[in-house]
């Protein structure tokens, strides 16, 4: 049977699942902070890297909720936030409890600690879902500790494995200068040509990808067939909807735009060898179908496939690709279904 603390962190992955990538460099992350009585006073998620974490965001709204103070969302900046809730939070956190899917940060970035921030607060009790791994990042659990906060780093194994691979992203980055993740939007008959597929919300969610990716890579196929943009335009806030990533194109017979496309003459590249794909750095998306892929796994880190619950007449089915995949974490995007796979 899990435990309530367990059903309240795989709660947090849960969050943190849906903005799966969208904060790279930094990992995603979700918390949550409950009241006395264990009602959930709020949730936070680490959104776009530069931003609050996922501990600030959910603290700052348990703040309000207690106090019913909006003088608190005049604080927009991470290091403003910290500041506030110190100087005004009049010990209201002492008997509340944080649950967050990594251990807070114990050093200064982009944005102050997160582990000085909770220990001045005072929370009643801090339950984490995995180690930060991270050197730089790493110690937030040993010093809530040092100030007497009872915090804890819950070992199960299902728990810590879908903690673990919501930072597979993260890591792949740090360690390889880049993360390749490829997306396919298909329909439940496995089609995935000849007109739009994805519900609203998953076209949402790929262009708030786009606008913090270094590179969009597809094939010569897509660029002739669809004369596509390949920019940010539907991206939402606090993501960039003005963003045009670098393209690069694989095809053996393309080099040079076959249609004048003003929203790639100056950002596209082209390319015969797959290889050319680990000259790339930065967080890296490929979009197009299994005939692509199959020609790319090799130098892929996670698929995502966009299922949209409808299905095609007549359209060929037909590809080369035969693989395994083991699924990461499932979840609905608006009428769709995110698939994150390894």
């Amino acid at each position: 049977m899990h435990s309530s603390d367990e059903l309240l962190l795989q709660h947090c992955c849960a969050l943190a699942w849906q903005h799966q990538t969208l904060a790279l460099p930094n990992p995603s992350v979700g918390a949550l902070v409950l009241a006395p009585n264990g009602e959930i006073l709020s949730s936070g998620v680490h959104i776009k890297a530069g931003d609050a974490h996922a501990e600030v965001i959910a603290l700052r709204d348990a703040y309000y909720k207690l106090t019913q103070d909006k003088a608190i969302f005049q604080a927009k900046s991470p290091a403003a936030i910290h500041e506030y809730l110190l100087a005004n939070h009049n010990g209201i956190f002492h008997q509340c409890s944080l649950y967050v899917s990594l251990e807070p940060c114990n050093h200064y970035g982009k944005t102050p600690p997160c582990a000085l921030l909770i220990a001045k607060l005072k929370l009643a009790k801090v339950c984490i879902a995995t180690t930060e791994a991270h050197i730089k990042a790493a110690g937030g659990l040993a010093y809530l500790l040092a100030q007497h906060i009872n915090a804890s780093f819950m070992q199960t194994q299902m728990l810590n494995a879908n903690a673990k691979a919501l930072l597979l992203p993260f890591e792949t980055l740090r360690n390889k200068g880049r993360f390749v993740l490829y997306k396919l939007a298909q329909r439940l008959d496995g089609s995935y040509k000849n007109g739009r597929i994805s519900c609203e919300q998953s076209q949402v969610f790929t262009h708030n990808q786009r606008s913090v990716c270094d590179y969009i890579c597809i094939s010569g196929a897509t660029l002739r067939n669809d004369n596509p943009q390949l920019n940010a335009r539907y991206a939402t806030p606090p993501y960039d909807n003005s963003a045009t990533p670098e393209v690069l194109i694989f095809s053996h017979h393309l080099k040079a735009l076959p249609v004048a496309n003003p929203f790639l003459a100056s950002r596209i590249h082209f390319s015969n060898n797959p290889k050319d794909i680990e000259d790339l750095e930065g967080f890296v998306i490929i979009e197009g179908g299994w005939n692509l892929l199959h020609t790319l796994r090799g130098y892929v880190d996670m698929l995502l496939i966009h299922q949209a619950l409808i299905c095609a007449q007549g359209e060929d089915l037909r590809h080369t690709f035969s693989g395994d995949f083991k699924l990461m974490a499932s979840l609905n995007i608006g009428e769709d279904i995110a698939l994150w796979l390894v």
